[in-house]
């Protein structure tokens, strides 16, 4: 499946599975003329300790109301509502994922949540001096 973002902007996307849990999320930017046009490639599953887990995109924000975000040629409600359906997730699930509401990756027990570069940096630093796990 391809996501293409025609314009310069910002968009964030959403991996969710069939129960509508955020397995993956990510932010694709573009920058450049206005006539600059993204592609992004994907496989609409993802492999987990668990095994592959097939997964529906979902747009849940994009920073300028201009950009053109096409999944597979379709507007993005349009084709996540589709692939919803197609992983068996419930109405529910389907309905706010075509609306883009969808619930943010849960963070792992052990997972690091870094809010800008100075504290990543700040991390990477500690993570060098040995006083933090690097897992």
């Amino acid at each position: 499946m391809d996501i293409v973002i025609a314009g310069e902007g910002e968009v964030i996307i959403r991996y969710i599975d069939s129960k509508g849990g955020t397995l993956l999320q990510e932010k694709l930017v573009v920058s450049g003329s206005p006539t600059v046009e993204g592609r992004r490639v994907i496989d609409l599953s993802i492999q987990t300790k668990y095994g592959l887990v097939p997964v529906a995109p979902v747009l849940v924000r994009q920073s300028n109301p201009t950009l053109r975000v096409t999944f597979d040629g379709e507007t993005p409600s349009r084709f996540t509502q589709q692939r919803c359906r197609e992983i068996g997730c419930p109405t529910k699930v389907v309905k706010a994922a075509a609306s883009g509401r969808v619930a943010p990756p849960a963070p792992a027990h052990d997972s690091v949540q870094l809010r800008d570069d100075a504290t990543f940096a700040k991390h990477i630093q500690a993570v060098a001096r040995g006083k933090v796990s690097r897992s």
